[in-house]
This record gives C-alpha cells, sequence and structure tokens, in this order.
C-alpha cells in the first residue's frame, strides 16, 4: 500500500477529523499563498491539498520553509522555534 493510501486509511479511520496534522511541506495552495510560486507544487504537495479540503482540524503545522508565519490562520510555518500541543 503506498503511503498516500496509508494516509487516507488512517484518516478514514478518524473520520477525517483531527486536532493537529503535522507535516514537512504545506498544500500546494497553502504553498502558493506565501511563496507567489517561488515553491513549485509537487505530488506530495497536491495531495496536502486533497488533505486541506477533506479533513476538519485545528491547525497544520509544517517547518519546510525556514521562516514562521501563520498563513490562513490555521497553517503554521515553524522554525527554530517550538510549540506545546494542548
Amino acid at each position: 500500500m503506498d503511503e498516500y493510501e496509508t494516509a487516507r486509511k488512517t484518516l478514514n479511520q478518524a473520520g477525517w477529523d483531527v486536532d493537529y496534522i503535522i507535516t514537512h511541506c504545506c498544500p500546494s495552495g497553502v504553498q502558493d499563498t506565501f511563496s507567489r510560486g517561488f515553491y513549485q507544487r509537487d505530488a506530495l504537495t497536491d495531495f496536502f491539498d486533497e488533505i486541506r479540503e477533506r479533513c476538519r482540524f485545528q491547525y497544520w503545522f509544517f517547518g519546510h520553509y525556514h521562516e514562521n508565519m501563520v498563513v490562513e490562520k490555521r497553517f503554521v510555518m515553524l522554525y527554530e522555534q517550538m510549540l506545546r500541543l494542548k
């Protein structure tokens, strides 16, 4: 089973409802918002777009882009910073 199908299966078991999502990259649409096309979309970030559309979550944390920023209120880019999740 490929990783995307494993993720879909796990999210199905959770009813596509989670508190937090923690990944290295972020969805393509979010990436486009803050980078204005500097970072290219790929299969993983496009897959994350699917997750973004289907899943209910409070916050999505990611750090690939080496900055600290909140995008669209629920997408949190972290770099050299730690948060305590409750």
